[in-house]
């Protein structure tokens, strides 16, 4: 791949132009790489300056036959969905960046390519056209087509290839101002490059606004790219090692604020704040193998550190991180429902460096076909706490979110005290005995049952099979009955002596 200049004299040129655009003189293979950061979301509809003055642009381009002012974003997938965006552009008379009645809207075609890793791409793996035959060979742009006639073309990959959507106003005098860009089924994470172009040649605005935010299954995309540096705090892997990570720092002419046109990353490891520079780790991208903080800083054309640099992210594989899950219930036994809450115990290091995106599944042990097994009662859920818990024997299962590999078990069983609200000794084998609901350790306790009248009817071990509903050889009638209990309480640490009384119906 031949490139016409290195990347920093291209920063340089930029900012010397006072655009953050591609001057004409550059060449394809090295144009994608300083696409612009955009994001569309319910509060985010942003407007970029065109371009103006490169009539020749890059010639023929997929549907395109041609390419004048060509313009170059890059957007980053925030959640997996449907995108559908509408792209116009107009000439902006007050600068209030909104297309008012009175302003001329302008011509407005375009291309897009992905999914890719980075936004910082080699430009020349951007498809130039399509492969109707699918054979990998002759790959030409009279093979694409316009969205706008085809609509499905792209959504289907019938192009072939990494174009992902294209269109244009088939003629200037059907004063199609609006063109429409969908991405299918987009993914976490993903980076999409988007070229758009000016055919008219006149100063104006191109805005992107993505129309199908509050639609079921939309995707979104993520906003923190617009700010300086690198877009994420924490990036997290599931034993996939290399990843990419990237960061810019890309000026603001408007406030006189230079860009970045040579960068330096550097490592330490999670939990330090001593840096060491990563020997010819100069590009704003880095392929990383390892757990750690990573840092970027930028530097101007002056040699100077840019604004807003350095910037770190940390990065680790939650495949091999090493961690324990507790719990504990709010309240005492017998209060009928239950709130319990998953703790995880790992290394403070981890936690501080803002690694805390775990995922929490709440078991129940019960008898499945006369074999006592732990089942799912509350699937995964982000929240550690699980409301309205009946009595029973419970354990937490634990995974850092995006790894199900990684999956923790809670050493300890939570035993929780109940009883049944009615039982129905009938011969029919269900529910034919009371007792208490998960009596399991209470070696000591004591439990007796009452009529309405407070005669004590049984005293029975609450660790046997329970009360059958009869005195003295007699069956009881259906009724409401009492009950006390003399325990050591589950949920304390110290096991101190309780006791409770309640009710229960028999119910014949």
């Amino acid at each position: 791949m031949t490139k016409s200049f290195p990347s920093f004299v291209l920063y340089v040129i930029i900012f010397l132009c006072g655009l953050f655009h591609i001057s004409a003189q550059d060449d394809f293979d090295t144009a994608c790489q300083l696409a612009q950061p955009f994001c569309s979301d319910e509060s985010e509809r942003l407007t970029f300056p065109n371009k103006i003055g490169d009539l020749d642009g890059f010639g023929e381009i997929g549907c395109l036959n041609t390419t004048p002012n060509p313009s170059w974003y890059f957007l980053r997938i925030e959640e997996s969905g449907r995108l559908i965006f509408d792209i116009r552009q107009w000439v902006d008379t007050d600068d209030d960046q909104r297309l008012d009645r009175n302003e001329r809207q302008l011509d407005v075609d375009f291309i897009a390519w992905g999914p890719f890793e980075t936004s910082f791409v080699v430009c020349d793996v951007l498809a130039k056209g399509c492969d109707l035959n699918n054979d990998g060979e002759n790959i030409q742009p009279a093979e694409c087509v316009n969205n706008a006639d085809e609509p499905d073309f792209y959504i289907n990959n019938l192009d072939n290839t990494n174009i992902i959507d294209c269109s244009y106003a088939r003629q200037p005098e059907e004063r199609i101002f609006v063109e429409n860009f969908t991405i299918e089924n987009a993914q976490q994470g993903e980076y999409y490059l988007v070229l758009i172009t000016n055919f008219a040649d006149e100063s104006g605005v191109i805005q992107l606004e993505q129309t199908n935010v509050d639609e079921e299954e939309a995707g979104s995309t993520d906003c923190s790219i617009l700010e300086p540096g690198i877009a994420q705090e924490t990036i997290t892997t599931c034993g996939a090692y290399p990843i990419t990570i990237e960061g810019r720092f890309p000026g603001d002419a408007e406030q006189n604020i230079l860009p970045a046109v040579t960068y330096q990353w550097s490592n330490a490891p999670i939990g330090s704040d001593t840096f060491t520079n990563i020997a010819g780790a100069t590009l704003p991208f880095l392929e990383v193998n390892a757990n750690g903080i990573y840092r970027l800083q930028g530097f101007d054309s002056t040699g100077s550190e840019v604004a807003n640099s350095p910037d770190q992210v940390a990065v680790l594989d939650v495949l091999s991180l090493d961690f324990e899950v507790g719990l504990r219930v709010a309240e005492e036994s017998f209060s009928g429902l239950y709130t319990i809450t998953a703790e995880i115990l790992v290394d403070p290091v981890i936690t501080d460096a803002g690694f805390e995106d775990f995922e929490y599944l709440l078991e129940k042990e019960g008898n499945v076909r006369g074999e006592i097994s732990f089942t799912t009662l509350r699937e995964f859920q982000s929240s550690p706490v699980f409301e309205n818990v009946p009595p029973g024997d419970y354990k937490v299962r634990a995974r850092y979110r995006g790894c199900p590999d990684n999956e923790v078990v809670s050493a300890e069983t939570l035993m929780i005290l109940g009883y049944p609200k009615y039982f129905t000794p009938n011969g029919d084998g269900f529910h034919e005995t009371w007792n208490l609901i998960n009596p399991e350790g209470q070696v000591t306790a004591l439990l007796y049952i009452f009529d309405r009248n407070g005669k004590l009817l049984k005293q029975i071990d609450p660790l046997s099979s329970g009360w059958d509903g009869t005195y003295n050889g007699s069956l009881m009638p259906s009724a409401q009955y009492w009950f006390k209990v003399e325990f050591n309480e589950p949920t304390d640490p110290n096991r101190r002596r309780r006791t409770f009384s309640g009710s229960f119906s028999l119910i014949r």
